[in-house]
């Protein structure tokens, strides 16, 4: 018994040295690392999901990869010790993992509101980011919303606060998944973790989301390398913006048959096209 306790103690000690505390300030990040390789794979979730949803990816990428993927500030295991929970926010947690393991050749993998979070981090460190992968995002740009829009955004903001089990509910089966959809496991998933997540965080990602998509085209603009993207088929991208924006270039490839949640729904299809893409 003193010999296994011994040994579990020195395993512990090794696997810390080996995997360092990453913070964001005072916000602590939590991550699982998965395989060595000189290029580095983060994964980064979407909105009040958590980085469990790239296990399957994890598991293929490890063999050639470093593979990470980590919950960001308010979400899954990590910390909510702070106010703000903005697109830059989000970029400095994923900013503290790159620096803090000290990655130097990295593909940033991004899902839904991640999308601008990973553009964010690219513009930041540009001479690290070798990659950039979007998941069922960069549909299209703008710099202005109707007046109409945003006094709808601001009502359904509102209601969040007074209602939020019921609406949010609602506005995800109506928004994140195709008409008829029957993939129940799926979004039984999502929906269990959007009604666990902190609703404090929640809403305010949302408020922030809106302000953030006047400034997508800009960061996007600004990147050096190719956008690629994977896409759900039930919910286009505007190519034309895209091309036009992405001055490095944009390539897509579209996924059938599933809802915003490809790397869950199908991960054997996901899988394929995301390896043929980081190829």
């Amino acid at each position: 018994i003193a010999v296994l306790t011994l040994f579990y103690s020195c395993t512990s000690s090794t696997e810390k040295q080996t995997h360092p505390s990453v913070k964001n300030g005072d916000v602590n990040i939590e991550y699982t690392i998965k395989g060595v390789g000189d290029t580095a794979i983060v994964l980064v979730h979407g909105w009040a999901i958590n980085k469990t949803y790239w296990q399957s990816q994890q598991d293929l990428l490890s063999s050639r990869f470093t593979t990470i993927a980590l919950d960001l500030g308010g979400h899954g295991q990590s910390g909510r010790n702070r106010n703000t929970w903005t697109v830059y926010d989000y970029a400095n947690d994923v900013l503290s993992l790159i620096n803090t393991l000290k990655l130097s050749k990295v593909i940033l993998v991004g899902h839904s509101m991640s999308g601008d979070v990973v553009t964010a981090v690219a513009d930041s460190i540009p001479g690290k980011i070798i990659g950039l992968i979007g998941v069922d995002n960069f549909k299209g740009v703008t710099d202005s919303f109707s007046k109409e829009t945003i006094e709808q955004y601001n009502a359904f903001l509102e209601s969040l606060h007074t209602n939020y089990d019921s609406i949010i509910t609602s506005f995800s089966y109506a928004s994140l998944f195709p008409p008829k959809y029957s993939d129940s496991a799926s979004v039984k998933k999502v929906m269990q973790d959007i009604l666990s997540t902190d609703t404090s965080v929640s809403i305010k990602t949302m408020e922030a989301m809106m302000q953030s998509e006047l400034s997508a085209g800009k960061r996007l603009s600004e990147l050096t390398i190719p956008v690629h993207v994977i896409t759900s088929e039930y919910a286009p991208v505007n190519k034309a913006q895209m091309n036009a924006v992405c001055k490095a270039g944009f390539k897509e490839k579209i996924i059938k048959g599933v809802g915003h949640y490809p790397m869950i729904e199908k991960p054997t299809e996901f899988n394929r096209l995301l390896l043929e893409t980081i190829n």
